[in-house]
């Protein structure tokens, strides 16, 4: 299994979520009373779990494999084996909090979660929902106008970047994408390379850059917004390095955006 929770889960409604949540976050308020808003994260956990006893599983393990890569990703909370809680010490909550409790809604099959915060001057607490299934993040468009026919480099990529949407799906954090890819392309000491960075043709320095072979980079992104300004970027990146190609792939939900860039100054 591509995407494998450590024990099976059915989502529950979310009238049933909404009065598990109101408990969890009541103790919660209790907790942040009685220990403050600098411990650790690990020390609020616990005294959820604590409270909550045998209904309460802490750090989750979710296992993602694909290729021979794997790895495990950890829930902080789970509650009745249906109810994801992420919990955090922070000044407030931002939106990569939200997009990590949307990632293992999407993971475990589950609609409803919720993000509680020790990390303020009160409990902040907040309803996170997600409805996209794997069945239907496994389902996506590519785009290969950009894209012409490909050389065994190139296909290399595609055929690398498709099979892991098609195992995993689209949605998910980038990291975990480029992850699995450094994987398939042989390994951190393989792909990882020092490249040459020139500025009006007189070599500056080096770069680390990510190689499916010598001379050829590859970038992939999840980007929804600004994609021709990072595309105007990565170009004048390309540019600028004794590179010879740059593959890139940006991958939304339901979409993938393929682009073979060449070397314009070589």
């Amino acid at each position: 299994m591509p995407i494998e929770p450590s024990i099976p889960l059915t989502p529950i409604s979310q009238a049933e979520f909404g009065d598990i949540a109101y408990e969890v976050t009541g103790y919660a308020y209790r907790i942040h009373k009685q220990l403050g808003r600098v411990f650790d994260e690990s020390v609020y956990r616990r005294a959820l779990a604590h409270l909550l006893g045998p209904r309460a599983i802490e750090e989750f393990p979710i296992r993602l494999s694909h290729a021979g890569f794997e790895t495990i990703l950890y829930l902080d909370l789970l509650v009745d084996h249906a109810c994801p809680f992420e919990l955090k010490v922070a000044s407030e909550l931002h939106d990569r909090h939200r997009g990590q409790l949307i990632q293992y809604l999407m993971l475990t099959g589950l609609h409803h979660g919720k993000l509680i915060n020790f990390g303020s001057e009160r409990v902040q607490d907040e309803f996170v929902n997600c409805r996209e299934s794997t069945a239907h993040r496994r389902t996506f468009e590519t785009d290969r106008s950009r894209w012409p026919a490909p050389d065994s480099t190139a296909r290399q990529f595609e055929d690398a970047v498709i099979g892991l949407l098609r195992d995993w799906g689209t949605g998910l954090d980038r990291s975990l994408y480029l992850q699995a890819l450094t994987h398939i392309f042989g390994g951190e000491e393989t792909v990882c390379r020092q490249v040459q960075t020139t500025f009006e043709k007189i070599i500056i320095g080096l770069q680390r850059v990510n190689c499916v072979t010598v001379g050829v980079a590859f970038e992939l992104t999840c980007l929804k917004r600004n994609v021709d300004k990072y595309e105007q970027q990565l170009r004048l990146f390309l540019n600028n390095t004794s590179l010879n190609r740059l593959l890139w792939a940006n991958v939304v939900s339901g979409a993938v955006t393929l682009v073979a860039m060449e070397q314009e100054n070589g």
